[in-house]
């Protein structure tokens, strides 16, 4: 039955990707980003402990309405008071994810009080993008599982086993099943503007947004600085999280000018994110039943830094992220690894 669950929500996530990518009224095939993020990295296996996600993004639309896939938003995003605005490149956006929670103990089959719960979650996006050179919109709708049906019990003993380590044995102390729903809304600026991206350059993307559900309440604001060169004509470098979706590079007449002899480019970057927190549910625990929980921490931030490379039409990167205490009687913040690639087609 857990299987039937899991193939159904697999299915519904993935068929708008494929079918997006094959649309006939797309010009080109969009962007494809993977995401993986791993505490492995900093040699630890605990808290969030592993995340993957992968998105795509259609080319730029003139308007929303230019692709079938937005036709059950339509009359939602009326709404939007600037959806329409010819001067904003348009994009949709899928996703696909799951992350892994666990507590610093592993070892014990007890449940652990004033440790993190076990929880996954499996979940889908969807995501509107609107930008011009100078300015991004992001909203995201993510809807997916928390507890056992996120299979990340299972995910997680596979790569365990694969790997000869120690299979955490207190999974069944993990969060119940729950349908989790969260909206998002992010706002990134550029600066400063740049007619051409060629030769050495930097830029300062500094970014706001909220996330309202059951799976998180939070405000957020941060900034990216990044130096190097032939610099991707993009809005910066996302981790996994619920306004993340998929890179969307400016396209047509909002393209910066480069060295058309030259593809490849490098940079250096530091990124900061702060979240004043309302609500963690891997934290929190069960919306609507009692679970294993602990009291979350208000203020978090996530500090990173590291290096992407691009050519061409593709983008890999690297970063080192280092996170602060999440949860009251949690004693350090933890460190994790984040690489990601971004191909657009």
């Amino acid at each position: 039955m857990k299987k039937i669950h899991f193939f159904t929500f697999l299915f519904i996530a993935l068929a708008p990707l494929a079918a997006d990518a094959q649309s006939p009224d797309a010009r080109g095939g969009g962007t494809l980003s993977i995401y993986f993020e791993n505490d492995l990295f900093a040699g630890t296996d605990h808290y969030y402990t592993n995340g993957v996600q992968i998105g795509w993004s259609s080319t730029d639309l003139a308007k929303f309405s230019d692709t079938p896939w937005a036709s059950p938003l339509l009359p939602l995003l009326d709404l939007i008071p600037f959806v329409n605005r010819t001067d904003f490149q348009k994009n949709l956006t899928f996703t696909l994810g799951q992350n892994i929670y666990t507590p610093n103990n592993t070892e014990t089959p007890s449940l652990l009080k004033n440790d993190r719960p076990y929880a996954g979650w499996l979940y889908g996006g969807v995501g509107l993008v609107l930008k011009n050179a100078d300015f991004r919109h992001s909203f995201g709708l993510n809807v997916g599982v928390v507890g056992p049906w996120s299979y990340a019990q299972e995910t997680q003993a596979y790569v365990h086993h694969a790997r000869g380590f120690t299979v955490p044995q207190g999974w069944n102390n993990q969060l119940h099943n729950e349908l989790g729903v969260v909206g998002v809304y992010e706002a990134s600026w550029r600066w400063p503007h740049h007619d051409r991206r060629a030769g050495l350059g930097w830029d300062f993307i500094p970014h706001a947004g909220l996330a309202v559900g059951n799976v998180y309440d939070y405000l957020n604001v941060g900034a990216e600085l990044r130096v190097g060169f032939n610099l991707p004509d993009d809005f910066g470098t996302p981790d996994i999280g619920p306004a993340s979706s998929t890179s969307t590079p400016l396209e047509g007449n909002e393209q910066a000018g480069r060295l058309k002899a030259f593809d490849l480019g490098a940079y250096l970057f530091a990124r900061v994110d702060g979240r004043l927190v309302a609500r963690n549910i891997f934290l929190d625990g069960n919306t609507f039943r009692n679970s294993a929980s602990v009291d979350h921490k208000w203020l978090v931030a996530d500090l990173s830094a590291g290096i992407s490379v691009n050519y061409k039409n593709t983008k890999i990167t690297y970063a080192a992220v280092y996170r602060t205490e999440e949860f009251v009687g949690q004693k350090a913040g933890e460190l994790f690894g984040a690489i990601s690639m971004t191909v657009a087609f």
